[in-house]
């Protein structure tokens, strides 16, 4: 297992955040996150503002494509990430260290306002009809049965189509007098009957 160390802290977004990309090629995002944290005079026994600490964090993949559509300069926000020190030389040679923090989650701080949460879903599977349309193969629906169902609602649509079913069946075999919910009624019937098992 690797040591690593993990921060979470409560801040607001100091800078505007910045879109960029790896050597690789991997979407990434830069912005720089500060805290002020409050506390109490002991002299006058009144809160008051401490120090303003700054933190850069940068994130990555779907986490930096998510952040850049909803961050702004001046958000309040959470960060869960991990800590990186890192070594410099600044463009006079000097060297010096930051200290940054390659974020896991971001999301705003609850407290201190409202926001609204889009989820987004990759793109699932066909549904029968538009696999059928792709593949054209056996054992998909019969497209040209729903050609003239548009407009229906799907109670109305089901109705129609069982309808015509029950008719066709009707004039192949000359009964016409049964209904589609008798002969359904019938097959459960027997499929109860067959599937019992007695204790």
């Amino acid at each position: 297992m690797f040591n690593d160390a993990h921060i979470s802290l409560n801040g607001y977004v100091a800078t505007q955040p910045q879109i960029g990309e790896t050597r690789t090629g991997i979407p990434s995002l830069k912005l720089r996150v500060a805290w002020t944290p409050r506390l109490i005079d002991r002299v006058t026994g009144e809160w008051k503002d401490a120090g303003t600490s700054f933190c850069s964090v940068r994130l990555y993949r779907k986490l930096a494509e998510n952040a850049a559509t909803c961050l702004r300069k001046g958000d309040p926000v959470i960060v869960r990430g991990r800590v990186v020190v890192r070594d410099y030389e600044d463009k006079n040679g000097a060297k010096r260290t930051t200290v940054e923090v390659d974020a896991i989650s971001v999301g705003h701080d609850l407290n201190r306002g409202v926001a609204q949460f889009s989820r987004v879903r990759p793109q699932t599977g066909m549904t029968a009809v538009e696999y059928q349309a792709v593949e054209g193969g056996p054992g998909g629906p019969d497209t040209d049965a729903f050609a003239g169902l548009t407009g229906l609602s799907d109670r109305d649509a089901l109705a129609a189509s069982d309808t015509e079913d029950d008719s066709d069946g009707a004039e192949e075999d000359g009964a016409g007098g049964g209904t589609l919910a008798d002969g359904v009624e019938g097959e459960l019937t027997e499929e109860a009957a067959s599937a019992a098992v007695p204790f």
